[in-house]
């Protein structure tokens, strides 16, 4: 297939048609290489649930930070004559 080079920027792109980048499963990261004068595109392959233990834990840890805030934020002592040291 023949193809016309297109500023972008100071640099220059190429359009992939869909059908390339559907039978290559290019998504939306590709890696890119020059060998031997040429420039080689490789998809990025990401591992199936990549990253969600990461996104849930972040949420557990603030949901829990969100909790507590908000109980001792309702156990505060203005008295503390009853208790004893």
């Amino acid at each position: 297939m023949l193809t016309t080079m297109r500023k972008v920027g100071n640099s220059r792109g190429v359009l992939i048609p869909a059908a390339f980048l559907a039978s290559c499963q290019i998504e939306d990261q590709v890696e890119m290489q020059l060998q031997d004068g040429q420039i080689v595109i490789k998809p990025v392959k990401r591992k199936l649930r990549d990253g969600w233990f990461v996104q849930s834990a972040t949420e557990a840890v603030l949901v829990q930070e969100a909790a507590e805030s908000q109980v001792w934020g309702e156990a505060t002592i203005s008295d503390d004559s009853e208790w004893v040291w």
